[in-house]
């Protein structure tokens, strides 16, 4: 089926473009039964013994489809689903979200993608090693076995690539002619994981909001969002009802930059919060729509991030100005915001080299340089901050990489400070040639947030990849559902994915070898390659695309930091590991 995909806008042109399509290739039909499939032996194409292997025939919407499911030793489990009707020779891993835990097949921020729309990849899911919840303390009970968090860090989504390609020159006779990864927040930072660990692996990979930075934003991060809005006694500072006076504040004195007086901050690193914005007369009893002196210092703790006595900061940035309806507040004095569970799971079973379990209690947490290199002695294990991209990019890989604006959960100057530093090693036009970098103002974690979520970037990666057309403007859009999330696989349309308030990862959505369609739209904007951002041209509709051109941003770039943090961005920087008597060992070659 012809791959006609994305409506696209020029880069500084004031109206669409012609739609930008990818490839056109013929379907491929089976040459075996979906029965046989099943039989494949997949040991020696991904190295390890595979059990529990079965296949079944998968009746959908979109076709029929040969699922083929099993478990990698020690304990990946997989699933890979092959259209049996109308393949089109094309291969799709999706990213999980969280720290996983479960086995999910489906994409992201493809709504508007034909081929992906008419089930016509074969496309696999992971549970990146372990089973469990998602969220919450027990999702990282799986740090307990040191295998397990090589499996999450990067081993299962590499093996599960291996055998989603053996099943499909098996089934259909001839390996993906082009093979994708798309995957937001954790799911992000293992697509930049496949480009800088296993640059083989895909020839076009779509990294949202990544969790690249995993040793610092599951630990100092979210741990500072919770004890930096608490009182002595434990107690939360400002809740969840108290955030939108602080984001009318900032929508008040901040300037869009977009020539639209809609709120939504194009440029929020142009905004420079004041206090006096919010903060009530100090005689003044009625706080019913300003905050408390101890209110406004506690968003200002948020605003920058986790620091040490002398101020110097543990991480790259905190949340931007324009983001606080998105901020994971607790709702009440007493409650438990979504950091709190991730912060307390990560630094308890995860991130450091010992299991400590007591250290659940972030009440023990120190923000200390001792605290950081404990929590940071594993950066090359988990972390996807490797700027030497060369081999991705010598062997023709394309990577778009985005993250919204109004991101609370992970902050987007981690994806600036990356970006930054692949173009400090590879240099910029080198850098252009197979990256672009997308911000999109107002927009939370992977979705949701006042700007426009919904935005499909398989299809301007796919026109890129297989036609070399590289991808400038691209369309945004926000729809009447404008909660809707737009994030990774196991999020659930509609729902708010909030627990005490702010959305960081949302329900689970089931299983689907094919994408969601958009949303009506009923608003859309351009969003440009950073730096530029969108103007409107002050004629027509100014809720048309068409109606925006692109502007250079004023600030002051390349951005600088002054961040502990600094060090663990740079090339080279991962290693491979193994267990060794039931610990983690380093192996002796090294990626790079």
């Amino acid at each position: 089926m012809a791959a006609i995909c994305v409506a696209m806008l020029a880069l500084g042109i004031v109206h669409p473009a012609r739609a930008t399509s990818a490839a056109t290739l013929p379907p491929v039909a089976p040459v075996i039964s979906c029965e046989m499939l099943g039989k494949t032996d997949l040991a020696p194409f991904v190295g390890a013994s595979v059990d529990h292997q079965v296949a079944v025939v998968l009746e959908t919407p979109k076709g029929k489809f040969c699922k083929v499911a099993g478990q990698i030793a020690p304990s990946i489990s997989f699933e890979v689903d092959l259209p049996m009707e109308h393949w089109t020779q094309r291969f799709l891993l999706g990213g999980c979200g969280g720290l996983c835990g479960m086995t999910h097949v489906g994409v992201s921020n493809a709504g508007a993608c034909a081929p992906a729309l008419n089930g016509e990849f074969v496309m696999a899911g992971d549970d990146l090693g372990h089973t469990g919840s998602m969220m919450g303390l027990q999702q990282g009970f799986f740090g307990k076995d040191p295998q397990k968090r090589i499996d999450f860090a990067y081993r299962a989504n590499h093996l599960t690539t291996l055998a989603a390609k053996a099943l499909t020159k098996t089934f259909y006779g001839q390996t993906p002619k082009y093979s994708y990864f798309v995957g937001c927040s954790d799911g992000g930072r293992e697509a930049l994981m496949e480009a800088q660990r296993f640059p083989d692996d895909f020839d076009g990979i779509s990294a949202g909001a990544p969790a690249a930075l995993f040793t610092v934003q599951n630990s100092f991060y979210h741990a500072w969002n919770v004890r930096g809005n608490q009182r002595a006694d434990g107690t939360n500072i400002l809740l969840q009802d108290r955030v939108s006076i602080l984001h009318d504040a900032v929508v008040q004195h901040c300037p869009t930059l977009s020539g639209v007086a809609d709120g939504i901050l194009e440029e929020p690193r142009a905004c420079h919060f004041d206090p006096a914005w919010v903060q009530c007369p100090v005689d003044q009893t009625d706080t019913s729509h300003c905050l408390t002196a101890e209110e406004t210092q506690a968003a200002l703790r948020i605003y920058s991030g986790a620091t040490d006595a002398s101020a110097r900061s543990y991480i790259l940035h905190g949340p931007f100005p324009g983001s606080e309806t998105q901020w994971a507040l607790p709702s009440s004095p007493t409650g438990e915001s979504m950091s709190n569970g991730i912060a307390a799971s990560a630094i308890a079973y995860v991130i450091s080299p010992e299991v400590n379990e007591k250290a659940a209690d972030l009440k023990l947490f120190q923000f200390d340089q001792a605290t950081f290199n404990i929590m940071n002695e594993l950066v090359p294990l988990y972390n996807a901050e490797n700027t030497n991209l060369h081999p991705f990019q010598r062997r023709g890989g394309h990577l778009i990489l985005w993250h919204g604006l109004a991101d609370q959960s992970i902050s987007p100057v981690n994806t600036i400070a990356y970006y930054q530093g692949v173009q400090k090693e590879m240099g910029r036009k080198l850098t252009d040639r197979f990256l672009r970098f997308y911000l999109l103002p107002g927009v939370g974690h992977c979705g949701n947030g006042d700007g426009f979520p919904q935005v499909d970037f398989l299809s301007p990666l796919m026109a890129w990849t297989e036609n070399g057309t590289a991808p400038n403007a691209i369309l945004t859009e926000r729809t009447a559902q404008s909660d809707l999330p737009m994030g990774p696989p196991g999020q659930k349309p509609g729902g708010t994915g909030k627990i005490g308030g702010g959305q960081i990862h949302a329900a689970v959505m089931p299983s689907q070898p094919y994408a969601r369609p958009n949303g009506a739209a009923i608003a859309s904007r351009p969003v440009y390659p950073y730096p530029f951002i969108a103007r409107y041209t002050g004629h027509g509709d100014v809720n048309s695309a068409a109606n925006y051109h692109p502007v250079k941003s004023s600030v002051s770039l390349p951005m600088t930091f002054d961040s502990y943090s600094n060090s663990l961005i740079g090339p080279d920087n991962q290693k491979d590991y193994t267990v060794r008597d039931g610990k983690l060992a380093v192996q002796e070659h090294t990626h790079g």
